[in-house]
């Protein structure tokens, strides 16, 4: 046990410095852990996150009057980790109200502290070869807020921000890394889950952001976008934000270099950034909003790290309390997951205050979840095959929310980048999604670019759409897109002036349509073909989608925002479906589907030699919805998922494959055909989730 372990451990005070009752001495330590059955044991491999697939944590967010620890009995709190064994068991440390879960020197421990919870969770981890990580919030603390209101964010009137740290304060070195330390000194942990992060990052105007914002543009702080430096001061802080993510990863490395760094929803889809090398995974909450997990799966997919994604194992359902969530809905929150690449990660929380487990969660757990997860491990992550690529331009997604205060908005829930993947997933046109950093690189795996409505082009933005054209891609920029980076001489058009929301036709296959946007009226040049033209109230014909061909490339211009969904604008799916096929047609995608339902979202992912189809299902069921627990957080319980049908599925492989096989079933599935790269099959009805497996010869 190193100095500042023992210091720690044996103060176990408050900030009297007084003993804690109930907390146990050194002495009783190995007590303590003999009782959890607890072994000394190596350190886990580096590659530990490598080796998992199910993920467990507890969140716990201890107040100053819970009796922390009171509950988290060391044997029966293994017995119910037991029941599911998971790969990484988590606990936090410290959570947003600032109280800890253990004796701190240098942080809030809560005056009714019991046993240390950390110390349990260790000696259980250490038994079983379970990794071990711990949770902290780095964002947010109550208790730094009411005693050190100078580290905490400050609005333009002065006011403090709701437990928002600011990373230029000096809060850093002096509360949260010299704690970050005292806990690897102290628990010595496999891992570090950082929470409440990007997502606090708002504009600040403590005495230290002044200072510098002065330092670096000689201006003052403005207070609307309409003042001068607004943009350069959002900028700021993500700036501070990545500087304080890179400081705690050399804080954490110079103490634990094994220890693995997670950052909750950094450089996810509020961030679109490349992942530096200060976190070593990707993750994210989700909670229980399944219909945000494929977008962000997809995002977090793209980027050159391995990633989890978490969901409650439970629902608050008012008077009964939390209640696990029924087997389908769980199951299609994993599904989702696991297709898309990544690992699941299960968000219980303990006994109130007391840091115990529930049983009926933990039998839920170890009934509906660990085995899900183990039948389909060994056919899982790989490498995802795409159809198209969806980019997510960084300057595009910080100047669409240029208004707010907030520096790291949510795509999740953005209408453009919403509506274009979700379009191209009931579709059945699986996407990748590229940032502005992969773009750059020419780090794109199919022949085709999709943006839609972009707010704003880099200039590094424009030169990677122009290189991507120039080495024979597919080009298709909708609504603002050609506006944004002045690409009108690459699309072969005259600008023209953008509309209001007003109402056109167009006539498509014989068919009129009727459209309601924002359209611009611009001319085409010489060498651009029209591809649709559309027809103002006024009886004027104007261009609605154009093509032009630059050597093996394309660049197809959409005038209008053609899969934004809000309020106003009606695109009829028809008209959407022939934009894809445009934009990517049938016979260039790795998977065709003939027959299946939009509620089907299809991925095929290479796994070693093999190819892996998953299906998954997308039905809505019976929705239940509850009061939030969390403003931010939908609260609903799911059943009734409609099966889905047996539907006819074309993919295009390198090779013929020895055989197909449906897993987890293990069941040899006949009846397919193979001609010129191309394997049909029938996919058989199922539930949530399944697996067409294309073994290699």
């Amino acid at each position: 046990m190193s100095n500042l372990s023992r210091r720690t451990f044996i103060g176990g005070v408050a900030a009297t410095g007084a003993l804690l009752p109930g907390v146990l001495l050194p002495s009783e330590e190995a007590e303590a852990q003999q009782a959890a059955g607890a072994q000394p044991r190596p350190q886990a491999p580096s590659d530990w996150y490598e080796k998992s697939f199910y993920l467990l944590h507890l969140d716990h967010h201890t107040r100053e009057k819970d009796p922390v620890g009171r509950d988290a009995d060391p044997a029966e709190t293994a017995r119910l980790i037991a029941l599911s064994r998971p790969d990484v068991m988590q606990i936090h440390a410290k959570g947003a109200p600032g109280w800890t879960t253990y004796p701190s020197q240098i942080g809030h421990t809560p005056p009714g502290l019991v046993r240390d919870v950390q110390q349990v969770w260790q000696g259980i981890a250490h038994r079983d070869g379970v990794a071990y990580s711990i949770y902290y919030n780095l964002g947010r603390d109550g208790e730094i807020m009411r005693r050190r209101p100078e580290w905490n964010r400050h609005k333009a009137d002065g006011t403090l921000h709701d437990r928002a740290l600011c990373y230029h304060s000096g809060v850093a070195e002096g509360y949260l890394w010299p704690q970050i330390e005292e806990i690897i000194a102290r628990y010595d942990p496999d891992g570090l889950w950082f929470d409440g992060s990007c997502f606090t990052i708002t504009t600040c105007y403590c005495e230290s952001c002044r200072a510098r914002f002065r330092r670096e543009n000689g201006l003052e702080l403005p207070k609307t976008p309409d003042e001068a430096g607004w943009d350069a001061f959002k900028e700021m802080q993500r700036q501070i934000y990545r500087e304080f993510l890179a400081g705690t990863a050399r804080v954490i490395r110079a103490r634990s270099p094994r220890c693995h760094i997670v950052v909750n929803f950094a450089h996810s889809l509020h961030m679109p950034e490349d992942a530096g090398d200060w976190v070593d995974s990707l993750s994210g909450d989700i909670a229980n909003d399944v219909d945000q997990l494929s977008r962000q799966a997809h995002w977090y997919d793209g980027q050159a790290k391995p990633f989890d994604l978490m969901t409650t194992c439970f629902v608050q359902m008012g008077e009964a309390g939390r209640q696990p969530k029924p087997r389908g809905q769980i199951e299609q929150e994993m599904a989702i997951i696991v297709a898309n690449g990544g690992r699941y990660h299960a968000w219980d929380n303990p006994t109130s205050g007391g840091s115990g487990l529930s049983r009926e969660h933990m039998e839920a757990l170890a009934r509906d979840v660990a085995p899900f997860l183990r039948a389909r491990r060994g056919w899982c992550l790989g490498e995802r095959v795409p159809s198209v690529s969806l980019l997510l331009s960084r300057a595009s997604h910080y100047a669409a929310t240029r208004s707010s205060d907030t520096c790291f908005p949510d795509a999740m829930r953005h209408p453009a980048w919403r509506g274009l993947s979700e379009t191209c997933r009931q579709s059945h046109l699986d996407y990748e999604a590229i940032s502005s950093d992969q773009l750059a690189r020419g780090e794109i795996r199919t022949g085709a670019i999709i943006a839609e409505d972009a707010a704003a082009l880099s200039d590094a933005d424009v030169e990677g759409l122009r290189a991507f054209v120039a080495r024979g891609g597919t080009l298709m920029l909708t609504g603002n897109g050609v506006r944004a980076g002045n690409l009108g001489d690459l699309f072969g058009l005259q600008a023209g002036e953008i509309s209001e929301i007003e109402e056109w036709s167009a006539v498509l296959g014989g068919q009129t349509l009727a459209l309601r946007s924002r359209f611009e009226r611009a001319a085409p040049l010489a060498g651009t073909e029209i591809l649709l033209a559309g027809r103002d109230a006024n009886g004027a014909t104007h261009p609605l989608v154009t093509r032009r061909p630059i050597g093996r490339g394309e660049a197809i211009a959409i005038l209008f925002p053609a899969f934004t969904p809000a309020a106003g604008l009606t695109v009829p799916d028809a008209l959407r479906a022939w934009l894809l096929e445009q934009a990517r047609p049938q016979m260039a995608r790795a998977v065709q589907s003939i027959d299946a339902p939009a509620t089907l979202e299809l991925v095929l992912r290479r796994k070693g030699r093999d190819h892996v189809l998953h299906g998954v299902n997308h039905h809505a069921g019976e929705r239940e919805e509850f009061r939030r627990f969390n403003p931010g957080l939908p609260n609903r319980r799911i059943t009734q998922f409609a099966p889905v049908a047996a539907c006819r599925v074309v993919v295009t492989l390198p090779s013929r494959p020895a055989r197909l096989s449906l897993e987890p079933q293990s069941q040899v599935l006949e009846g397919w055909t193979w001609q010129n790269r191309r394997c049909e099959f029938v996919m058989p009805p199922f539930e949530i989730h399944q697996m067409v497996v294309f073994h290699a010869a």
